[in-house]
């Protein structure tokens, strides 16, 4: 059960760590407070120092997955149609 609250929360900050990279208007600071406040939550749940490496890293690689899948969308996006 512990491993899907780290899963769930790691996910959640990572989506509002894209999002807040992602966009450039001042609704960003919002995503990033969400991140913040979800981080704060998962560290009151959760005491043990392994869970909280784990949390971490994994918030680190679902945010590099994000920004590639992003990249890869907007690289698509960009592509002229073939003749």
């Amino acid at each position: 059960m512990r491993a899907l609250a780290v899963l769930g929360f790691s996910l959640l900050c990572a989506i509002f760590l894209s999002l807040f990279s992602h966009i450039q208007d001042l609704l960003k600071y919002v995503f990033s407070l969400g991140a913040l406040f979800a981080g704060i939550q998962f560290f009151k749940r959760y005491e043990e120092r392994s869970l909280r490496i784990w949390f971490v890293a994994l918030t680190i690689v679902f945010y590099f997955i994000f920004a590639f899948i992003y990249a890869v969308y907007v690289a698509m996006q960009q592509m002229p149609a073939p003749a």
